[in-house]
């Protein structure tokens, strides 16, 4: 029979390792920026260092937002504005490699 501790050894050794796995397929932020771009048909072009951005044929002059990875997720968010003022507020979560769009809300809130 196992003893108790025995089975505690082995269950921080399983924690260690599933938070590794989490830690380790939570996507960059790099990973969301693209995803988002790509889900929102947002076309982003760089010269001289210079970031132009376009949706819908009109130019994005405002990007704000953060990224916040705290091991086994990660939370992105991007404020984006027209040159009309019209603004854009895109919420996306990352998990296990996968990312998945957020709403503005109480789940957002929690995670944020």
């Amino acid at each position: 029979m196992l003893s108790k501790k025995r089975i505690f050894v082995s269950g921080i050794i399983v924690f260690i390792i599933l938070f590794a796995v989490m830690d380790y397929t939570s996507p960059t932020s790099e990973e969301m920026e693209q995803w988002m771009m790509d889900e929102n048909d947002i076309v982003c072009t760089e010269d001289g260092g210079v970031k132009d951005c376009m949706k819908n044929d009109q130019a994005i002059w405002g990007r704000s937002g953060h990224f916040r990875n705290v091991g086994f997720f990660s939370s992105y968010e991007r404020n984006y504005e027209y040159d009309t003022g019209e603004q854009m507020t895109f919420r996306t979560f990352g998990f296990l490699g996968m990312i998945i769009r957020m709403e503005d809300g109480r789940v957002w809130e929690l995670v944020n």
